[in-house]
């Protein structure tokens, strides 16, 4: 498959990832949700990030059908620890039938030059522990673990676990 990767907008972007990002939407949030509640949710939330970066940029890799079959997400950052500017990879997507053909790496390389034409010495990202595909392509493409993300999930409110006033003697 012949591809070529050009700067999408947001709206591009939207429309690509939104049919992409839905199969990794957990089962119990589905089920709270409609598609269409979700496209809503997903716009809100890319415009709400994009808002809080220095800059974004979108990349489309796009086949010679003019079909977009992947596409990449970088937002420019101040770093939290060392107040520099990072690249942050918020998304990297392309589709079932076209991977292996080298279109995320021609994205990847298109973020990394976007972000070394302004100076930014570091690309970030996150991805689940369990998407063991993905953190090898990563490994293999440069990235390292410099970084821990953790989650604790949260149950209902309740009285357990809290601290309780000793009565009084």
């Amino acid at each position: 498959m012949r591809f070529r990767i050009v700067e999408g907008d947001l709206e591009a972007f939207i429309e690509f990832d939104r049919e992409a990002s839905w199969p990794f939407v957990s089962e119990e949030a589905r089920k709270g949700m409609s598609y269409e509640e979700y496209g809503r949710r997903h716009r809100e939330l890319v415009e709400r990030l994009c808002r809080l970066n220095l800059e974004n940029r979108f990349f489309l890799a796009v086949d010679e059908r003019g079909r977009t079959i992947g596409a990449a997400w970088v937002g420019i950052r101040i770093d939290t620890v060392d107040y520099v500017p990072v690249g942050y990879l918020y998304d990297i997507e392309v589709r079932e039938e076209a991977r292996g053909m080298g279109a995320g790496t021609a994205l990847l390389r298109a973020v990394e030059e976007f972000c070394r034409s302004r100076g930014v010495k570091r690309l970030a990202l996150q991805t689940p522990v369990s998407n063991a595909q993905a953190i090898r392509w990563y490994l293999r493409n440069g990235f390292r673990v410099t970084r821990v993300y953790m989650e604790k999930q949260l149950g209902a409110a309740s009285g357990e676990g809290r601290a309780r006033a000793a009565p009084p003697a």
